[in-house]
């Protein structure tokens, strides 16, 4: 029983496997806004890889449009809500170069988005093993 109940929170909690995967997936270069995939590399504005970055670190969260405009626009600067929507389009597009058919980032419906390469991973093993 003490088994199945650790077993169970360590499915909960982030783990070192977890980042692992996540890590091999994707890779971050602060230096140079640049995201590496696959020994592909896309270069992004600043403003994309701040976001791809505050996404990442917490894969799974869900980020409200103004968290996500908090976290990016530091010097609380006004801008529309809309503009993380048109960010985020600009995201997945070039992702998507990367990554062809997998969908890192999804919206979720009046909450915000979520960065989970893990459930596109889970959904490309069900697509080959039917």
């Amino acid at each position: 029983m003490v088994a199945r109940v650790k077993a169970v929170l360590r499915r909960l909690q982030p783990q070192a496997d977890n980042d692992e995967h996540h890590v091999q997936l994707l890779t971050l270069d602060a230096n140079s806004f640049r995201v590496l995939a696959a020994g592909h590399e896309i270069e992004l504005t600043s403003v994309e890889f701040q976001l791809q970055q505050v996404l990442y670190r917490q894969p799974g969260r869900i980020f409200s449009r103004s968290k996500l405009m908090d976290q990016i626009y530091q010097d609380q600067r006004i801008v529309s809500d809309r503009t993380i929507d048109s960010h985020i389009k600009k995201l997945r597009k070039k992702l998507a170069e990367l990554l062809p058919g997998q969908e890192l980032i999804h919206s979720v419906y009046g909450a915000g988005y979520r960065y989970d390469p893990q459930r596109d991973s889970d959904q490309l093993k069900l697509d080959h093993s039917a």
